[in-house]
């Protein structure tokens, strides 16, 4: 039986900030044609938004709740509270729920230890998702609420995540002690902090996740390095086809090579603060344009049937010259997405990204 989506009692919002307007202009797009019409559609209508509207940001308490899979958040009684679903399937939504319908009759005891805020959402294993959508509201309330004395609701993630998450929350001064690290089981909280309002991925992102990267910018001093090819070798999948002869072609031109799946999270925040060019294959690596000072020029090379507004969201914020480059895809798809393809660059494309 699928769960009865519910919202939270009027009263449980004990902090609403006012999210500030901003306007976007359409992305400038390399080879526009070359992407599917269905593709196309999914994103133009964020793209063609040209000014997004101030809107609420609230912190709501929750009390005796549980937690399942990627932070959906059930009441006592199972039912899903609708904030807490993002991006998540009906199939994940029917097995958090009965997991959870099953434990609830076991009387387990409820965390009681004070607040926990849920920074956990669907896709908890990409930096991304992170960096842009779960620490910021780990900012939010340890910034606006600091007397709740909070702790910090994180999921399990792969080794070098986890510690680009746990350098992240450092860097913001949260006390790691008071993380809980949980996996997909069901847990139970007598006090739940949610923040709701800061993004719908694809769809929307807040201004004010900018506080939780301009505090991460602050900790660090600016590397040498002002022209960046971040290359996608440690993930292994959607690389450009010649990648070598294009990382050649790269540092002919100054760009130095950059792999951000071997550099601690201070490294990869000093390389990107100090870089007014960076070319890369969108991917959660290039998230780290976030650190760039306003003005900096981005390429993305994106497969042709990518649907993906997240970068452009994130230069928009950040006040990027923000370039996408759809590239024809080849070969089998080695990830998990039908994107997730080796890439071909035109030797036209390739002059154009690195010219002066």
């Amino acid at each position: 039986m699928r769960p009865t989506p519910i919202s939270p009692p009027d009263d449980s919002a004990i902090l609403t900030l006012t999210s500030p307007a901003f306007d976007a202009a359409y992305p400038r797009v390399v080879n526009k044609e070359l992407i599917p019409q269905p593709i196309l559609q999914s994103m133009e209508w964020a793209w063609n938004t040209p000014r997004f509207p101030e809107r609420p940001v609230r912190v709501l308490r929750l009390a005796d709740v549980w937690v399942a899979k990627e932070g959906l958040v059930f009441d006592r009684e199972g039912n899903l509270y609708r904030e807490t679903i993002t991006q998540h399937s009906e199939a994940e939504v029917d097995q958090a729920h009965a997991a959870v319908l099953e434990v609830i009759g076991r009387g387990e005891e409820a965390d009681a230890g004070g607040p926990v805020l849920l920074c956990k959402k669907r896709g908890i294993g990409n930096y991304g998702h992170w960096m842009m959508e779960m620490l910021p509201k780990a900012q939010l309330v340890h910034r606006h609420l600091p007397d709740l004395d909070a702790r910090f609701l994180v999921a399990h993630a792969p080794g070098h995540l986890n510690d680009s998450m746990a350098q992240s929350l450092s860097m913001l001064g949260i006390d790691l002690a008071r993380t809980i690290v949980a996996d997909d089981t069901p847990r139970r909280f007598a006090d739940l902090l949610v923040v709701d309002g800061l993004s719908e991925h694809g769809g929307y992102m807040s201004p004010l996740v900018l506080d939780s990267v301009d505090a991460l910018v602050a900790c660090v001093p600016a590397a040498g390095a002002e022209r960046l090819f971040v290359t996608r070798r440690t993930a292994g999948f959607r690389r450009v086809v010649g990648e070598d002869a294009l990382i050649a072609q790269a540092q002919a031109h100054g760009y130095t090579l950059v792999d951000p799946g071997t550099l601690t999270l201070p490294q990869q925040v000093s390389l990107f603060k100090g870089a007014t060019r960076i070319v890369g294959v969108m991917g959660a690596a290039m998230t780290n344009i976030a650190f760039a000072a306003p003005g900096a020029r981005v390429v993305t090379l994106t497969p042709a049937g990518m649907p993906d507004t997240f970068f452009w969201f994130i230069a928009t914020l950040r006040g990027l010259d923000y370039t996408e480059v759809r590239c024809p895809q080849s070969g089998p798809v080695r990830g998990v997405m039908p994107w997730d393809t080796d890439l071909v660059l035109s030797a036209q494309d390739q002059d154009r990204i690195f010219a002066d």
